[in-house]
């Protein structure tokens, strides 16, 4: 397909801009997708600031590493062709990402979708709902967990997921709104880490509910004040630093002789583990629950124009490409 498309171009390591380049032609085992919704994640504002994700190239690029839209043209291959034509999420790392009005993606990072799922809802179908799922299947025996950010999409899903198979959630908030929300959401378990009471109730509640995985999302000493808290033989995984502090307070003694752990959550590491079957039987559960589980809300639209707005909103912001 030739001609020119309207996407934010990354030109050098500070700038971002809206112009008009070549639409990109798929290789074999790609499609070429015209995008319709792309949400701003947390990942690419990591991106965005200069930190390298997968193979996506810092410049000369397109940022938006996943969104929806129409397969309109195969570069080659079997799964390619099945796709032409059809509604689709997509996650992408490819040059030409979900920033702009056509997109490359690799036909095993794209689901098709159902007719009852909208554009808008598709756009978010892997990044988040695919995280929880692969937190869930780090769990093991373990019967329990505790999660900080819960407030965000990411942490709500974890929690309403793990709720509906019976896991036990320790959703650690700071606010009493933030608590109102979770509890609106059918969480079981709430603590606020700013009341004075915090410490001694997270310690004896994540004993009664055998809570021995943490999963944390803002890190620094925040991290090692809860995982001192927890069980002999708890494991943190740490899956994003929204505090950028480094990990501090943490008893070495708790480590050694308490067999605790701190482990990186890479979602790229992961999904690039996953073979062909496990990505399709976990798109399936995951559209089968994007009106459910996997909602995201609130959200927020926007136009690529007002894409710095988006940037700053404080809602799920999703761009309509």
């Amino acid at each position: 397909m030739n001609g020119m498309m309207k996407s934010l171009y990354i030109e050098d390591n500070v700038s971002i801009n809206l112009k008009d380049i070549p639409i990109p032609q798929p290789s074999n085992g790609q499609v070429l997708i015209k995008v319709e919704y792309a949400p701003v994640n947390p990942f690419d504002k990591e991106f965005l600031n200069g930190y390298k994700i997968g193979q996506k190239q810092l410049v000369s690029t397109v940022p938006g590493f996943e969104g929806s839209g129409t397969v309109i043209a195969s570069g080659g291959g079997l799964l390619g062709w099945q796709l032409k034509g059809n509604r689709v999420a997509f996650y992408t790392e490819h040059q030409f990402g979900a920033y702009g009005q056509y997109a490359i993606a690799d036909v095993n990072y794209c689901a098709e979708l159902p007719k009852n799922i909208t554009f808008q809802e598709g756009c978010c179908s892997f990044i988040n709902p695919m995280s929880v799922l692969m937190m869930y299947q780090l769990l093991g025996n373990a019967s329990g967990i505790v999660s900080t950010g819960a407030c965000t999409n990411i942490g709500r899903m974890l929690m309403r997921y793990c709720q509906s198979k019976g896991i036990n959630v320790i959703n650690i908030v700071k606010s009493q709104g933030e608590e109102k929300l979770l509890k609106d959401e059918g969480a079981k378990l709430i603590l606020n880490i700013n009341q004075e009471d915090f410490d001694e109730k997270l310690k004896l509640m994540s004993s009664s509910y055998n809570t021995t995985v943490l999963f944390d999302s803002i890190g620094g000493d925040q991290l090692s004040r809860i995982l001192n808290l927890m069980p002999n033989n708890s494991r943190t995984y740490l899956y994003a630093n929204y505090s950028k502090k480094s990990l501090e307070g943490i008893y070495s003694a708790n480590l050694m002789y308490q067999n605790k752990k701190i482990f990186g959550f890479s979602f790229v590491d992961i999904l690039q583990s996953k073979n062909i079957i496990q990505l399709k039987l976990m798109m399936k559960e995951i559209l089968n629950n994007i009106q459910g589980c996997f909602k995201t809300l609130p959200t927020q639209i926007f136009s690529l124009e007002e894409f710095e707005k988006a940037l700053e909103s404080k809602e799920k912001a999703i761009l309509k490409i």
